[in-house]
């Protein structure tokens, strides 16, 4: 069951009007900019720009000079930099990026991904002590660090230079006076997060750190960056789309910016992961890179070691890359088996224990591989409209992953049971983390003690962005083509969403080998005949509400195209369909219920 919010608009109609004047657009378009908080035409004209010169400027982030003046000192002095990451999207292409621009600049550079099964996240001590013993002056971590006090200090022990440069939440201590943040005793710390970094915009991701250093050092080494920075530029792009930062302000922009520059790529790595997935570099959208390509690069990490994508992103042979193109690609089928089995296993597990009461879910399962503890975290979440936390592994010690609902602060929550913990980190909607198995239950305890959220406000909403009858949105091609125009979609600007009322059903088509997708045929309250609608994950559900209503003889009137007496409501987006060269308005739709007279 989902919440429909129709969202409010504070701009009168008459300036609405004036704005689709002034701006030579449709009345429906100026009033879902206005709902979108776009009114200003500067404001409007920076929303569909594609230009590079909106991005804020590397130097505003507090320490980045700093950090960058170590790395060309190190550079120039011939000191051995290691750049330390993770093993998800984000970690991966912002390590490739540093890696590259690094080696490219002369620098003797190596990098290090941490195993997910037996290191865990983030800079761990054995780890610093290796670099260490290879010689290693100079230690940049990205996409971790910032939590990461004890290792830090031994790295400064071991007679390393540490630059840190994450984006997660600046850890705190919570005391009688409110909370006290801290950092640790890094040489240079780049975090947009901290309380005193100047940087206007703070829901940067690591990749985008990245493609700000390098920005600095080319910089610095009066080298043209200009020629060379779409390589990097699209790498943050795919760090931004995959760990679902907003895509709003300087995100937007560099996102657009990549998604129509990507075939432009001299990328060798990610030109043959393209490739494997069957994918036109000409026809990308958020989409594909969120849900095909960030899929592909995470499995490495989740299912062997994470270096092997970097190996992908930074070599400069052609077969090599392909070969490891394939394995990624392959490595993400075997992972999507493994998610399916492990939700099918936590499931059981809830079910079992009764937790889907609860209003934080916590639960532990001894044979889930650790890896996909996040995704199917994430997927229980969706399941049961509950804040989650996924625990795997046999072991004394534990490790795990949290996803959120809307107003759930999950870092917070486990910043008030640090005390069970071992490690952990991340931001509002998503953390990991590593606890003692015998403190498992304590925490279920204590999340759920501490919740003020009430189950009701833990249900998922749908934001409808306007009332529209469907009619209307079938009508010609400007106003699909206008949203089409707003992309790219992802988190902080999603796709438009629109909600009619008591459209009649006349038939259904049912389609796909699994005949799971129904085309809707709607009377057309306008014109004689009828207007239709697609839905791709929404049979089961309005079968059900078939049968309910009329039984197995309305369904199968509904099938065959005979009369029967059924309306609904519907939230659906509009979009352009293109197919054998022909281009019309599609509507699909996002949730449907019966239709209730009043």
């Amino acid at each position: 069951m989902k919440k429909w919010v129709l969202r409010g608009c504070k701009v009168s109609a008459e300036q609405i009007s004036a704005t689709a004047r002034k701006l030579g657009i449709s009345v429906s378009a100026a009033r879902l900019l206005a709902v979108r908080g776009l009114v200003e035409p500067q404001d409007i004209e920076d929303y569909f720009a594609s230009s590079l010169d909106l991005l804020h400027l590397p130097g505003e982030l507090k320490d980045l000079n700093k950090g960058c003046d170590i790395l060309w000192q190190g550079i120039k002095d011939g000191q051995k930099i290691a750049v330390f990451g993770d093993y998800d999207a984000d970690g991966i292409t912002s390590t490739s990026i540093m890696t590259l621009v690094l080696r490219r600049l002369g620098g003797d550079v190596r990098y290090y991904i941490p195993r997910r099964d037996t290191e865990g996240y983030g800079l761990n001590c054995s780890a610093v002590e290796k670099l260490a013993a290879e010689g290693v002056k100079i230690l940049l971590t990205l996409d971790n660090g910032i939590a990461a006090f004890e290792q830090v200090q031994l790295a400064k022990d071991l007679g390393m230079t540490v630059i840190i440069a994450d984006h997660h939440e600046v850890p705190f201590d919570i005391v009688d006076t409110g909370s006290v943040y801290k950092v640790p005793v890094a040489d240079a710390v780049i975090d947009p997060k901290q309380r005193d970094c100047p940087y206007p915009f703070k829901s940067i991701c690591a990749g985008m750190l990245a493609y700000k250093l390098a920005e600095r050092m080319y910089e610095l080494a009066g080298r043209d960056w200009q020629s060379e920075h779409l390589e990097y530029l699209i790498f943050a792009a795919i760090a931004t789309v995959c760990d679902i930062m907003d895509l709003t302000d300087e995100n937007r922009e560099l996102v657009k910016y990549a998604l129509e520059h990507i075939a432009e790529s001299p990328n060798l790595g990610l030109r043959a992961l393209l490739e494997v997935n069957s994918l036109e570099p000409q026809s990308l959208s958020s989409y594909h890179i969120g849900f095909t390509i960030g899929p592909c690069i995470n499995a490495s990490g989740r299912l062997e070691n994470a270096a092997q994508a970097v190996e992908l992103f930074i070599t400069e042979d052609c077969d090599r890359a392909m070969e490891l193109a394939r394995h990624l690609f392959e490595l993400n089928i075997c992972r999507k088996d493994l998610s399916t089995e492990g939700v099918e296993k936590i499931r059981a597990e809830i079910e079992a224990n009764g937790y889907a009461q609860n209003k934080v879910i916590v639960v532990h399962q001894p044979l889930l591989p650790e890896s996909v503890a996040g995704i199917v975290a994430g997927r229980i979440k969706e399941i049961y409209n509950r804040p989650t936390f996924v625990l795997a592994g046999n072991k004394e010690q534990v490790k795990g992953s949290g996803r959120s609902v809307e107003g759930f602060n999950m870092f917070k929550a486990l910043v008030e049971c640090a005390d069970l913990l071992d490690m952990y980190g991340g931001h509002f909607m998503a953390t990991g983390l590593t606890i003692p198995a015998a403190n498992i239950d304590e925490l279920r305890r204590r999340l759920n003690e501490n919740c003020k959220m009430e189950t009701d406000d833990m249900l998922p909403v749908i934001y409808i962005d306007m009332s529209l009858p469907v009619e209307r949105a079938l009508s010609g091609m400007g106003f699909a083509q206008f949203i089409a125009n707003m992309a790219p979609f992802g988190h902080g600007n999603a796709a438009p969403l629109f909600g009619d009322r008591d459209l009649q059903v006349k038939r259904i088509q049912l389609m796909g080998a699994d005949k799971q997708i129904i085309r809707f045929f709607f009377a057309d309250r306008i014109r004689q005949g009828l207007c239709s609608a697609i839905s791709f994950r929404k049979k089961d559900e309005f079968e059900q509400i078939v049968r309910g209503q009329g039984g197995e003889e309305m369904w199968q009137r509904l099938l065959k195209g005979q009369p029967v007496n059924l309306s609904l409501d519907i939230v659906y987006s509009i979009e352009i369909n293109e197919f054998k060269g022909s281009r019309n308005v599609q509507l699909q739709i996002k949730d449907l219920r019966l239709h209730q007279n009043q």
